[in-house]
């Protein structure tokens, strides 16, 4: 079977390519014809070792050619970041209906939604089978009258990084631009870990996005390590090597728990929220309590379980291939 996935893919955000990864390779594992809508084709060709059709241009083509289509994963449904993006991926999904293929959202998180943004979701969802990557996307759809299975991230299908830190590991920043009151905190929270003597370092993982505070670190906390990750598994090693990671962005945090090494999240979006919600435990809010979560960080702790999180990952590929394959 045929299957072409929609999602935020060929832009540089390592965390969708780290999606696009586990849930393309689960795919073929399980002997699908694997094709993605990219903003890059060549560059998502090369990247990931799957077919890619640009996302406007060859849109209809590449959904004739195929025989489904699954939508997902990501923040894909919200229409914070625009109005725009939220009627693409609905527009894409209609579309497919249209021409008769089967469509299937998969790991998704849902909302932030305007009234408006909600009425198009409940309309364009209903009737399709919808698996959300959180309790609360999942509990969102259902006032929306969308009934939705739970799955994880695909993210975390990904394998465990191999690469262990050493003894002068660094606490790794993760910002996201377009977040100064974040970027803030970073740069109180990373002085407070250089006075103490620790390494620290930031990273970068959409270069377009993210560059720019990570300068901004560089500049204000002693010492501080600028790295940037333009690929899923830079981002996993660098991820991997540190004592500990604060992060804004999610898969900063997805990154840390393959990596099994201890995170704190600043949520900048109710996804990270809802992420920190599901390993059982809090986020922290943009304007932290620098003192609290440099103790936090300096105590250590254990990282949070993130095994059935895996699991549900995994379960997640087993609904998907189930629903593809119905009759």
């Amino acid at each position: 079977m045929r299957v072409l996935l929609s999602g935020y893919y060929g832009f540089g955000n390592v965390g969708d390519e780290a999606i696009l990864s586990g849930l393309s390779a689960g795919l073929k594992a399980r002997g699908f014809e694997v094709t993605a809508l990219s903003g890059a084709p060549r560059a998502t060709e090369a990247l990931h070792g799957v077919r890619a059709a640009h996302r406007v241009r060859a849109l209809l083509p590449a959904l004739l050619q195929h025989d489904a289509l699954i939508s997902g994963g990501g923040g894909l449904l919200q229409d914070r970041t625009s109005a725009r993006s939220l009627r693409y991926y609905l527009g894409v999904l209609a579309l497919a209906r249209r021409l008769g293929k089967r469509a299937v959202v998969y790991g998704q998180s849902v909302g932030p939604l305007s009234p408006a943004g909600q009425r198009a979701v409940a309309s364009t969802l209903r009737g399709l089978p919808v698996a959300v990557r959180d309790e609360a996307s999942r509990e969102l759809l259902y006032t929306l009258g969308v009934p939705a299975a739970l799955t994880a991230d695909a993210a975390l299908l990904l394998p465990r990084p191999r690469v262990t830190p050493g003894g002068d590991a660094p606490v790794l920043l993760i910002p996201r631009g377009g977040f100064p009151e974040a970027t803030a905190t970073l740069v109180a929270l990373g002085k407070r870990l250089a006075a103490a003597g620790l390494r620290v370092a930031a990273m970068s993982v959409q270069a377009a996005e993210d560059d720019a505070p990570v300068r901004a670190l560089a500049a204000h906390v002693s010492g501080l390590e600028p790295l940037r990750a333009d690929t899923v598994t830079a981002a996993l090693a660098h991820v991997a090597r540190s004592r500990a990671v604060v992060s804004v962005r999610l898969h900063g945090l997805v990154f840390a728990a393959l990596a099994e090494r201890p995170f704190y999240a600043l949520a900048y979006d109710p996804k990270v929220t809802a992420f920190m919600q599901e390993v059982g435990t809090r986020a922290y809010p943009l304007r932290a309590d620098t003192a609290q979560l440099f103790d936090d960080v300096l105590r250590g702790a254990r990282p949070p379980a993130c095994a059935p999180l895996r699991r549900r990952a995994a379960a997640g590929l087993d609904w998907l291939e189930a629903q593809l394959k119905r009759p």
